[in-house]
């Protein structure tokens, strides 16, 4: 999923960043803040909305969006308007639209 995303996002010319963990997107994001992180909930030790929170925690207002295969029910709505959802499988239309809403707003 990480390889196919990344393949399909680096299409518009930018520059991608693709992390085998949590862990290691924490410390890429401390040596160079990203402009959008797109991050799978399930993913080994610490998951997508731990680092999300700890991305939030570096750069609060840093566009997030997090992937799962089902509905997430933990109140995302209270994390701000730049962390948004997206349901797998999702159509490249549909990430890309999301990015576009999240860096325009």
């Amino acid at each position: 999923m990480r390889e196919v995303t990344a393949e399909l996002l680096a299409q518009d010319k930018r520059e991608i960043v693709a992390c085998a963990s949590a862990e290691e997107a924490l410390e890429e994001f401390r040596k160079s803040a990203f402009d959008v992180v797109i991050t799978d909930v399930s993913l080994p030790v610490m998951s997508g909305i731990d680092l999300a929170r700890s991305l939030l925690t570096l750069k609060p207002r840093l566009p997030i969006i997090i992937a799962s295969g089902y509905a997430l029910d933990f109140g995302l709505e209270n994390w701000g308007s730049n962390v948004r959802a997206i349901i797998k499988p999702f159509e490249p239309t549909e990430i890309e639209a999301l990015i576009s809403d999240l860096i325009s707003g």
